[in-house]
């Protein structure tokens, strides 16, 4: 309460459900995927990860700023990513945990234990490359360096981020972004230090390198500027590696959903073109109500920046945002062609 701000105790059937999913998340994880993760949506999802990939590779070889050397090298990344969608190939079995009913802290150490051995068990012997490092029912995705994989449990592939019963607009808007967001990590300021392989290895020239560093600058100033409580700003260089997810991976969202055929279309759904719709996507997952207290311990802890700000800091550096919503010189996020940054 304290740190936080909280006014009252979360309650005991989201902290237990939490509790379980952090122990054993599989188990759960194959009732969650039964009952809400259909085979129609995963195929959706792998369908959107093509096209994302289709889109960032076009991007890539279309960049003004980087040699053919590195972008042979960056394309090569990409075409090795590896993708795991919902949930693991094979279930672990919890083989030897003991769950009792009766005895909440017992199954607590019981479990402890169990991860623990499960844990060294696995020392000396090959990488199993199908394991998630997430439960089927987490809100999440996330990109890993090291094994230059993308992974997207099945909890976050529901509303706001995915629909399948919704137009390309708004799909592309939310999951298309946040597929494109994982792919960019493996081009931030962390993630291109890592080559195909996940090798900590050096794939750029001297020259490229100086031109990244110089935008993501760019970058990181923008999102100092950012206020969020009277004098406390964002902090650029702490969330410099998602602020380049949200730009690389909107603008990869944004080029993928216009080789669809809504796309190439003006047709209005509800007032608005397919381009404000897909915009409007992206902002509609970044809405949220966060405490003046929480939001102060994050600003100083989150890689993240704050949601009103992931709504804005991507869209401000893309034409096609101005044109959608007609943002013209004068307007209070209007930045000039020249200042906005281009990356991936």
């Amino acid at each position: 309460q304290a740190q936080s701000g909280q006014k009252v105790e979360t309650p005991r059937w989201q902290r237990m459900s939490s509790l379980t999913d952090g122990t054993i998340g599989e188990l759960l994880g194959q009732l969650y995927v039964a009952k809400y993760f259909k085979p129609e949506a995963k195929a959706r999802m792998s369908e959107l990860i093509t096209n994302l990939r289709k889109a960032f590779e076009i991007r890539i070889k279309g960049l003004d700023w980087m040699s053919d050397a590195t972008k042979q090298k960056a394309l090569d990344k990409l075409n090795a990513f590896v993708p795991k969608i919902g949930y693991p190939d094979k279930w672990r079995t919890y083989d030897g945990l003991v769950i009792n009913r009766a005895t909440y802290f017992q199954n607590l150490r019981n479990a402890g234990a169990w991860g623990y051995n499960e844990m060294v068990g696995r020392l000396g012997k090959p990488v199993d490359r199908t394991r998630f490092g997430m439960t089927p029912p987490t809100v999440n995705a996330s990109y890993s360096p090291t094994m230059n994989e993308i992974v997207f449990p099945a909890g976050i592939l529901q509303f706001p981020f995915f629909d399948a019963s919704a137009d390309d607009a708004v799909n592309y808007g939310g999951i298309g972004a946040v597929i494109g967001h994982e792919m960019s990590h493996g081009f931030d300021d962390q993630g291109s230090q890592y080559d195909k392989d996940g090798n900590l290895r050096n794939w750029w020239t001297d020259e490229d390198k100086a031109k990244f560093e110089a935008k993501t600058k760019a970058l990181g100033d923008q999102f100092d500027a950012y206020t969020v409580l009277d004098t406390v700003h964002v902090i650029g260089k702490l969330t410099m590696g998602e602020n380049i997810g949200d730009l690389g991976g909107l603008n990869a969202a944004y080029t993928a959903f216009k080789m669809t055929k809504q796309g190439q279309s003006e047709e209005k759904i509800d007032g608005f073109t397919p381009d404000q719709r897909f915009f409007l996507s992206w902002a509609q997952v970044w809405r949220g109500n966060i405490l003046p207290e929480t939001a102060a311990q994050l600003i100083k802890t989150d890689p993240h920046s704050p949601g009103p700000y992931r709504t804005i800091g991507a869209p401000v550096n893309m034409d096609a945002w101005y044109k959608a919503f007609n943002v013209q010189p004068g307007d209070k996020l209007y930045k000039k062609p020249e200042d906005r940054i281009r990356m991936w």
